[in-house]
């Protein structure tokens, strides 16, 4: 696949490529059996995208980042867009398109990766978890985002401000299913669609520090 401008890969996986417009950020990751699944189009970015085509699944990753599907669904016409059950209601209503099940998806990404979907949040939030030998790659959405102040010298995992009041549906439910998946697997990079890549090898204590402040 070429490099366009605009395409950056992303350090700690192989085939996974960030693209900015602003302050958003579309995610894509190469299939095993060829071409692109993209995670959270983002308008004004389908030329971007192109040069991984075929791209093959357009990821609506919550019911809010829908405003770049319809340029990519004109661009790729044969990508199968997706979305969780909880987020579809709205998707269709508001894009007028159709939506698969991320079962669709999920069968075909490589097996290093795989689909979350945490609970108390009211947006049909889902997230990709991508391990690898050296690092353990959460992708969000609206949940996380990255921060980096004037006087910090890199982006640290914070909260959009309006995600406690549109994106939560039950912060203590949240909170313990992100607990439980932290006593898990210990993200050692936060791709987040809003802000910097966030990387660190104490990111599970951040992100405890951030829940604590719901």
């Amino acid at each position: 696949m070429k490099q366009a401008a605009g395409l950056e890969p992303v350090e700690g996986a192989d085939g996974l490529w960030s693209i900015r417009k602003g302050n958003l950020r579309c995610v894509a990751i190469a299939l095993p059996y060829g071409g692109t699944a993209l995670y959270s189009p983002v308008r004004k970015s389908s030329g971007t995208a192109s040069a991984l085509a075929p791209v093959r699944f357009l990821l609506a990753p919550n019911h809010y980042h829908n405003m770049g599907l319809s340029e990519h669904v004109a661009a790729f016409s044969e990508a199968d867009c997706v979305c969780s059950q909880g987020a579809r209601p709205r998707l269709e209503k508001v894009t007028g398109l159709a939506f698969s099940d991320l079962d669709r998806l999920a069968e075909a990404l490589p097996g290093h990766a795989s689909l979350l979907e945490p609970d108390g949040l009211k947006t049909g939030e889902v997230w990709m978890c991508l391990r690898t030998e050296d690092a353990v790659i959460w992708i969000v959405t609206d949940a996380f985002c990255g921060v980096q102040e004037k006087s910090d010298t890199k982006p640290k995992v914070g909260f959009l401000k309006p995600f406690p009041t549109y994106g939560l549906r039950d912060k203590t439910v949240f909170s313990a299913w992100v607990q439980n998946r932290l006593d898990l697997e210990t993200p050692t990079v936060i791709v987040p669609c809003h802000g910097g890549i966030v990387r660190g090898k104490d990111l599970k204590q951040d992100i405890c520090a951030l829940l604590e402040t719901l």
